[in-house]
């Protein structure tokens, strides 16, 4: 699927109708040329963009009444609104895995004498290759509307395809919660294998209801007495199990936390110091490149914060000078009647002729009268004087000119003397390193412990062997069922469908267990894979896990040892959350276009380089980055030049009060 255009009409900041082109033909993707570029300032309307795409797709799914009344209550643009307008909407056109073209579009209507929602309406036109005439979908509801979407992109795919990538590390923060278990679920195709265990489940109990209905009554009586015994023994045997299978994993649990404190000691005795020098390292490599950083700020920022002032002084001026442009215009549109009329009164002969000194005082005289007259009242600036000859161009460059904020050189001399002082207490720390600690009390429960699960591991084995003859048994039983005949009844083929479902449902979940840990181990390494590429610091993680029981992902550092995601930067979890959307939608095999809001702005230039090198060039066929120009360097321009296909400014106006769409992103940031 890809995202071929997105109109807006009158729609919060976009006054009249604008359009984005994110259209990408397949040549172009096939030679890397897979992103599209949308920036602008905060406030120009970028997740205005997102939100738009999400809501046309997805509508109020997720959202309250409450929060959608307050949301939608005032979308309408206010230029057109003050212009008597009443109506505003957002068009979404995609092309669809079949090329297929929809139009859906969303249209919302207000009352006349406030902003307050009245109506929201939907449609839905598709157009099928070679046939001209578009189909306009049947939508009776918004539950068969969301059916025509689901087809295309399932809703619980959106979080891992249209996400704000600053806010991107609250999934890796939420992997644990019921919400993102069940979106996981679903994206990995898990939900619906062990819906159709379920249904099959529901088959052959049905299947046997009809057995037991055909046969002599009796016979079941007896059958069906045995097979409660046999069950209550399974059930017996399978609480025996489940007791002794917690029992294992507490004495589990009890074997990793002693060999962890054993770890513990033996890292301190083996490589304390040594753990400390390569701390002390890691420092002086941040404190390095914090200096380098620093020089690089100050050099291109250093004009911009000694010139502040003078900047601030120098727009000013030049706004002063625009408002006299603007009076003397006024003034001169407002005379023009009166200067025509006053050239032709002194274009008369006088008699006797009045000298030039009273020639001038008339005309002086007469335009203070035609302006009291008239009411022309235009504000003085006779005072101020023009002493910039500037063009448009020139002028609109110097007014946007960005003065620098001091508090950036601040920060990272913070920075700096923070990190001096941590590799003056780590130097400290290393002339006092600890002893060696005794490890035999952990080695003896070490040993006792590991007894303790043999011989349990031996009774769980024994449970099992006694588990699977009853299972057995049940078998048996159940075979016996199904060889009994009754009058008047097909039984052969009730017996025949009853084996079948049972042979079906063996072989899907032997099928599932292994999809299962194919999927686990597939989602694992595409992780690591790509984490191992996005982050700075190689060899970062001694181990990786994913577990799709759980669904929750583990690092380890080169000790082995957890390490808490939690702790991580917000950058660094940025990197750990898009690595899982990644892996995720590598499992998926959903073809779908990414639309990602400001994902480069906190991180540092080489995590920036990695993200756009090997993640979003990599990820999909079509890549929609919504960026501002905080984000824009000299390298983050060539890297964008050399990987996308078009960008896009939106270029809001203060005086106007709307948002104009733009060709030439970086065309506009270098001016």
């Amino acid at each position: 699927m890809l995202l071929k255009k997105i109109i807006f009409s009158n729609y919060k900041t976009f006054y009249g109708q604008q359009e984005i082109d994110l259209y990408i033909p397949k040549d172009e993707r096939e030679n890397g040329k897979n992103i599209i570029l949308i920036g602008g300032l905060n406030g120009a309307g970028k997740t205005t963009v997102l939100k738009a795409i999400l809501y046309v797709l997805f509508g109020k799914r997720g959202m309250s009444e409450q929060e959608h009344e307050r949301l939608f209550s005032s979308i309408i643009n206010n230029t057109f609104f003050n212009e008597g307008g009443r109506q505003s909407s957002v068009s979404l056109i995609i092309e669809t895995d079949a090329g297929e073209e929809w139009t859906l579009k969303v249209k919302w209507y207000f009352d006349k004498d406030s902003k307050k929602l009245n109506l929201e309406e939907r449609e839905l036109l598709i157009s099928r290759p070679g046939v001209r005439a578009k189909k306009h979908a049947n939508i009776q509801n918004i539950e068969a509307y969301n059916k025509y979407i689901d087809r295309i992109i399932p809703y619980h795919a959106a979080p891992f395809f249209i996400f704000d990538g600053e806010e991107i590390k609250e999934i890796i923060l939420r992997q644990n919660s019921n919400e993102m278990k069940a979106a996981i679920h679903k994206i990995t195709g898990m939900e619906a294998y062990n819906q159709l265990i379920n249904d099959l489940k529901e088959m052959e109990k049905s299947t046997q209801r009809k057995l037991l209905n055909s046969v002599d009554n009796r016979k079941i009586q007896a059958l069906q007495t045995d097979l409660d015994k046999v069950d209550q023994q399974i059930e017996q045997y399978e609480e025996r199990k489940a007791k002794l299978l917690r029992k294992n994993k507490e004495l589990s649990n009890a074997l990793e936390e002693v060999k962890e404190n054993r770890n513990k000691k033996l890292v301190q005795n083996s490589s304390s110091r040594e753990t400390l020098v390569k701390k002390q390292s890691q420092l002086e490599i941040e404190l390095n490149l914090a200096k380098e950083e620093l020089s690089s700020t100050y050099k291109e920022n250093i004009f911009g914060i000694i010139l502040g002032e003078k900047i601030k002084l120098l727009k000013k001026q030049l706004n002063l000078e625009k408002e006299i442009r603007r009076n003397r215009l006024i003034e001169q549109s407002a005379l023009k009647p009166y200067q025509e009329f006053i050239n032709q009164l002194l274009s008369k002969k006088f008699n006797p002729p009045l000298t030039s000194d009273q020639l001038i005082q008339i005309s002086e005289f007469g335009k203070e009268i035609w302006r009291e007259q008239n009411n022309i009242n235009i504000a003085s600036l006779e005072n101020e004087t023009e002493i910039h000859d500037l063009s448009s161009k020139e002028q609109h460059l110097l007014l946007n000119y960005r003065i620098s904020d001091k508090n950036t050189i601040i920060r990272l001399l913070n920075k700096i003397e923070k990190l001096e002082n941590e590799n003056e207490q780590i130097e400290e720390k290393m002339r006092k390193a600890p002893e060696t600690l005794d490890i035999e009390e952990e080695n003896n429960k070490i040993d006792s412990i590991t007894k303790e699960i043999g011989a349990l591991s031996l009774r769980i084995k024994s449970v099992n062997h006694n588990l699977n003859k009853y299972k057995n048994e049940r078998t048996d039983i159940q075979n016996q069922l199904t060889r009994l005949s009754s009058k008047g009844t097909n039984i052969e083929e009730i017996k025949g469908e009853y084996q079948l479902l049972q042979q079906t449902i063996k072989a899907m979940e032997q099928y599932i267990h292994e999809t299962t840990e194919m999927k686990a181990q597939f989602i694992q390494e595409e992780f690591s894979s790509i984490l191992n590429k996005l982050f700075r610091k190689q060899d970062e993680f001694g181990k990786i896990e994913f577990d799709i029981n759980t669904y929750t992902v583990r690092l380890y550092n080169d000790k082995l040892q957890e390490i808490s995601i939690q702790d991580r930067s917000a950058g660094e979890m940025q990197m750990i959350s898009s690595s899982l959307i990644w892996a995720l939608t590598k499992v998926s095999d959903l073809s779908l276009p990414i639309v990602v809001d400001t994902p480069l702005g906190r991180l540092d230039s080489q995590h920036r380089n990695h993200l756009i090198k090997h993640y979003y060039k990599h990820i999909s066929e079509q890549v929609i980055i919504l960026s501002t120009d905080t984000e824009i360097t000299d390298e983050y321009i060539n890297l964008m030049s050399e990987n996308s296909y078009k960008q896009f400014l939106l270029d809001y106006d203060e005086e106007k009060k709307y948002t104009i769409v733009r060709n030439g992103y970086f065309d506009f940031i270098t001016q």
